[in-house]
Order: C-alpha cells, then sequence, then structure tokens
C-alpha cells in the first residue's frame, strides 16, 4: 500500500507542476519600446521636361482687327441704326411665320433652308442686327465680316432660282414672295379672296428685280425672259450701300436707303445710278419710267374702284361689304401684279420692262 502512494503522490505532483507551468507560460509581459526607424531609400531619377507649348495670340491683336482705331466699325453700326431693319416696328413680328425674316433669331434658324417658319414664336425678339448678316465672333478676325450665305436662292413660293450675285442673294432670302393663296392659275377656276392682305406682301423685289412670279396675261407688252434685266447683275448691294455725298449716316451704306432728308428737302442718292446712267436727274424717273408705272397704277386702281374692289385705304378686297371677292383667274391675276408693283415701292426702277409689262397687259385685259 505504501508503494502505490508513493506513485500517485508522484503522479499529482507532476500534474501540478504541468498545471503551473501552463499559467505561467500564457501572461505575456509589457510590450517593449519601438525599435529605431530604419534608413531612407535612394531618390529615384528625375523625368525628362515636356516641351513647351505654342504662345498664344495676344487678345489686343485679334480683336483690333475689327475693333480698330479708325472707328470704321463705329460708323457702320451708326448707319445700319437708321435702316428700316432697325427702326419703324419692323421687328416687331414675334409669330413663328412672320419672324423669319422680321426677327433675327428667326432668320438665323432658317436662313439658307427651305423652312418656311421658325420652330416657335420668338421671345424676346431682336431686330436684324449686324450677327444676323455677318459671321461676327466665329473666328475672331476680320474674316468674321464674311456673310453667313451668298449662295443663289430658290424661291419658297415661287417657281425658279434667284441669283442677283453673292451678298444680293442674301436680301433676297427675305425680298421674296410670301405664300399667296388663293393663287390663281390662267385658264384656271374662279378666286375667291377673303383678306385685304391677299398677294405677294412687302417684299418682292427679289421676284422683280429677277423678273419672275407676276402673273402673265397676254397684251401688247412682251415679258423679258428673267434675270435679263441689268439690275440683276447689279443687285441690291450696288444700289442700295452705294455712298452719298456728305457722309452716309442717312442713306446708303448700311443704311440701305436710296434718299435722305438734307436742309429740309428729300435728296435721293442718283450717284449710285450716274454709274450706268450718266444722264440721269436728280431724282430715279429716268426716262419717265416712274411716271409711267404711277399712271399704270393709278389706271387700274380706278377700274378696282369702280368694280367695288377696293377699299379706300387702297388694300384689295372691299372688306366693309363682308362678303369674299370672287373673280376670274385673269381678273385676280391682274390685282396680283397690281399687289406685285406697288408693295415693291420702286415705281418699276427694279425692273422697268418686267413691271410696265406686268400692269400694262393687266390694265388691257380689264379694260
Amino acid at each position: 500500500m505504501k508503494k502505490n502512494i508513493s506513485i500517485i503522490t508522484l503522479l499529482s505532483g507532476f500534474a501540478l507542476l504541468f498545471i503551473g507551468a501552463m499559467i505561467l507560460s500564457s501572461c505575456e509581459g509589457p510590450m517593449g519600446p519601438a525599435g529605431t526607424d530604419g534608413t531612407d531609400g535612394i531618390d529615384g531619377v528625375d523625368g525628362t521636361d515636356g516641351v513647351d507649348g505654342t504662345n498664344g495670340a495676344d487678345g489686343n491683336g485679334t480683336c483690333i482687327q475689327c475693333h480698330d482705331a479708325d472707328v470704321v466699325l463705329l460708323a457702320k453700326e451708326q448707319q445700319a441704326a437708321s435702316s428700316h431693319h432697325l427702326i419703324g416696328g419692323n421687328y416687331e413680328r414675334l409669330s413663328a411665320d412672320c419672324a423669319i425674316c422680321h426677327t433675327h433669331q428667326g432668320f438665323t434658324e432658317v436662313v439658307g433652308t427651305d423652312l418656311t417658319e421658325a420652330s416657335a414664336d420668338i421671345v424676346d425678339p431682336a431686330p436684324i442686327n449686324c450677327r444676323t448678316c455677318h459671321m461676327i465672333h466665329e473666328t475672331y478676325t476680320d474674316a468674321d465680316w464674311a456673310l453667313v450665305i451668298e449662295d443663289p436662292v430658290d424661291l419658297k413660293f415661287s417657281e425658279g432660282t434667284v441669283d442677283l450675285g453673292g451678298p444680293s442673294n442674301l436680301c433676297v432670302q427675305c425680298h421674296q414672295f410670301r405664300d399667296i393663296s388663293p393663287l390663281p392659275v390662267s385658264g384656271g377656276d374662279s378666286v375667291s379672296i377673303t383678306s385685304s392682305r391677299w398677294g405677294p406682301h412687302h417684299g418682292p423685289q427679289g421676284n422683280n428685280v429677277w423678273g419672275v412670279g407676276g402673273y402673265l396675261i397676254a397684251g401688247s407688252k412682251t415679258y423679258p425672259s428673267a434675270g435679263s434685266h441689268p439690275h440683276s447683275d447689279v443687285g441690291c448691294v450696288g444700289c442700295h450701300m452705294a455712298p452719298v455725298p456728305y457722309g452716309g449716316r442717312t442713306a446708303g451704306g448700311h443704311t440701305l436707303n436710296m434718299s435722305y432728308e438734307y436742309h429740309g428737302s428729300t435728296e435721293y442718292n442718283t450717284g449710285a445710278c450716274a454709274g450706268c446712267h450718266s444722264s440721269i436727274g436728280d431724282d430715279f424717273d429716268y426716262n419717265g419710267v416712274q411716271t409711267e408705272v404711277d399712271d399704270l397704277v393709278a389706271a387700274l386702281e380706278a377700274i378696282f374702284v369702280t368694280k367695288g374692289w377696293i377699299d379706300a385705304p387702297g388694300d384689295l378686297w372691299n372688306a366693309s361689304s363682308g362678303s369674299p371677292l370672287k373673280v376670274t383667274a385673269d381678273e385676280a391675276g391682274a390685282m396680283l401684279n397690281y399687289k406685285i408693283v406697288t408693295e415693291d415701292r420702286s415705281e418699276g426702277i427694279h425692273n422697268p420692262a418686267y413691271m410696265v409689262a406686268l400692269l400694262t397687259n393687266s390694265l388691257e385685259s380689264l379694260q
């Protein structure tokens, strides 16, 4: 028994020693101090420097190409301020169909296209101005004076193409017939007119200079072929932008006016005509063409009044009657020719042979 007890006692002692060792080994002491930082590595090699960029243009040198010290730009702005494009309420037409010619925004939207109205009415309409016609601030060089379009013009509401040459084609973008409805057709059905504003509207000059769009009634006068009159070569610019004596804030240049007030009287810029018509006088009634046209217009008006086709102010169709004006195609054509000439406002000068033929043959058909 004593031997067995000794073995058990011995084993128990070993067990206690083992447990104690385990307990002591699971207890760690506090962390020691941080070691010293290692030595920095060697810096890498610098990269190669990039190539310097090209120096920018001098801003003053760019601007001065147009905004120079001789105030040419200011002079042109003052001329334009006297143009009918900027005065007389001509840009107070913001509806989508009118805005394409009466406002800057509408014109720039449709210029050079076959669109006949803007995408929407124009908010805050601006007048036709420098940026309407020129490529202002496109390149910031004198190339900005280039016109936005100079191509021949496919007429929007008339058959044919008008080519008055370069800058004048820009004018024809607007100075052409508007939609004429109903449009009389030679030998066609009668026409019912319900508006005193029926006709080509106020800008038929492009059609007339080129000689297209009128109602061609047979008569004693022969109609010249399209584009045959010398004024189609001169174009709008050759006359309407010709300089005037005594400066040019009231006529010529960017005013585009052909007459001006001088010391209380109206002066006509006949200097624009003298290059071709050396015998021209102080007005535009060269060879009596304006007198002839005025007499033909008066004769037509007398017939219209007799027939009750015209109102006192001169508008076609007696609106006070309250009934549509029903006429034959030739009668409507005669009234259309009358409107084409009177709305042109040159009294025949733009294309004398063509406009005299329209009026003469119309008058003969009614008589």
